[in-house]
């Protein structure tokens, strides 16, 4: 047995001493490559030694249980094999010690001593010990390591002080594996912001009525058309400019078959409202407003024999500067603009009515001035059902003028409507007003019609 652990210790102590050459070697660039051969070749020799090795004990091991009955673990001594080479205490002190008792000063008195004929463990201690001894004795050259250095954790290669510094970084050293992707060109449009936002609603309602010539109520054929058109158009960039634009136009007509003239005016508008306004605080604008208010067709009076108004006769320009606040509050939303300073105009084109409107015969103009509040809303009350509405207000601190128009839309589909229109309006800016025979000398006026018919909004 200790022939075996000889040949053993030998050949592990060669490959070990191989390895730390092929280390030495590695060091010179000139045979980088060579000294990767021999380190592969080394491996592959490592490998075998040790497997066979380890079979080899594996089967001493197995006789050894046969030969003695017992099942007892490998020895630790074995460790000794396999560690670098080494000059151990107690194989120096077990040979040079005349008793063995002496072999390793006093904490041999507490153990049992090598030499021991009872305990096995021991005898393959002393088998080892003289193995390596034999070693040390053949082959010094492979024991440069002594216990105490084993047991310190000193390095093997002792030269090796310097740290080893690298140039790259150990993320420069990673080879990132870009997917290759097929990417087609792309035309890049740059689209300018638009602040603009334009809608509209246009509408038309139509009325008839029939009578039997022998109709016992009597009665004449009736026939009445409503055509509505809104266009806006608004400006806001957001920040400090907001610019809003308003066309309005309404235009009815009823005919019967003894109506003079044949087709009457029922309803007759054209009003432009344009109003800038700036930034100033929160919800508060500073504003600039115009707005120009005419009709596009002849009005006549009951007869039917007198024009009362007709296009540009008159004709409204009103310009207000002030405060404009804008308001938003769940289906509620308007606009309600402050104007301490106004100016009207009022200009009539023909001659024979600027008295009606309160002008001084031989002029076509008059000039107010004073303050002037308009309020504008829109009010969604239930789903189907919308509130529009405008309040006007102007006085010159003589004569007055109010104006409410109030349009309610009965959605039926998203092109049939229904509308109901009330326009109450206070008026004593002419003195015609207070005896004229349309008004019995009062200053109140009102307007309504209930129509049905197509709607769309765009």
């Amino acid at each position: 047995m200790n022939k075996q652990l000889f040949i053993a210790a030998f050949l592990m102590l060669t490959l070990q001493s191989s390895l730390l050459e092929a280390r030495e070697v590695k060091g010179s660039k000139a045979m980088a490559e060579e000294v990767d051969s021999v380190q592969q070749a080394f491996a592959n020799q490592a490998d075998s030694i040790v497997n066979a090795y380890i079979v080899s004990l594996q089967n001493l091991v197995t006789l050894q249980q046969q030969a003695t009955g017992t099942t007892s673990a490998p020895s630790p001594y074995l460790f000794r094999l396999f560690a670098p080479g080494t000059l151990y205490n107690n194989v120096l002190s077990q040979k040079m010690s005349i008793n063995a008792e002496d072999a390793d000063d006093t904490e041999a008195a507490k153990r049992p001593q090598l030499g021991s004929t009872t305990d096995s463990q021991l005898q393959l201690a002393e088998d080892i010990n003289n193995a390596l001894a034999q070693a040390y004795i053949t082959s010094p050259q492979f024991f440069s390591t002594t216990q105490q250095e084993l047991m310190s954790g000193s390095r093997i290669r002792s030269d090796l002080t310097k740290k080893q510094e690298s140039n790259k970084k150990l993320a420069e050293k990673v080879v990132e594996d870009k997917p290759q992707m097929q990417v087609e060109a792309v035309d890049v449009e740059v689209m300018k912001p638009n602040f603009w936002t334009l809608k509209g609603n246009g509408g038309m309602q139509f009325t008839q009525n029939h009578f039997s010539d022998n109709w016992y109520q009597g009665g004449d054929d009736m026939y009445s058309m409503l055509t509505l058109l809104t266009l806006d158009a608004n400006y806001d960039n957001k920040r400090k400019i907001q610019w809003d634009n308003k066309f309005e136009a309404q235009l009815g007509f009823q005919t019967t078959e003894n109506s003079k003239p044949k087709f009457r005016a029922t309803s007759n508008l054209l009003r432009l409202t344009s109003k800038l306004g700036i930034k100033a605080i929160g919800k508060w604008n500073y504003a600039a407003q115009l707005q120009l208010q005419s009709q596009p067709y002849m009005t006549y009076d009951g007869s039917g024999d007198n024009v009362v108004a007709d296009f540009i006769s008159p004709l409204y320009i009103r310009s207000s500067i002030g405060m404009d606040y804008k308001f938003s509050w769940k289906n509620l939303s308007g606009a309600l603009l402050l104007a301490p300073l106004s100016w009207n105009i009022t200009y009539v084109d023909r001659d024979n009515l600027v008295t009606r409107y309160g002008i001084d015969a031989g002029h076509n103009a008059k000039h107010d001035w004073g303050p002037n509040v308009n309020l504008t809303f829109t009010w969604k009350l239930l789903k189907n059902i919308t509130w529009s509405s405008r309040a006007y207000w102007f006085s010159n601190l003589k004569l007055t003028r109010i104006e409410w128009e109030n349009t309610f839309n009965f959605t039926v589909n998203k092109y049939i409507s229904a509308k109901l229109f009330m326009y109450p309006r206070f008026e004593d800016s002419s003195p015609n007003y207070r005896s004229g025979e349309n008004h019995d000398g009062t200053f109140w006026m009102f307007k309504e019609f209930l129509s049905l018919g197509l709607n769309y909004d765009f």
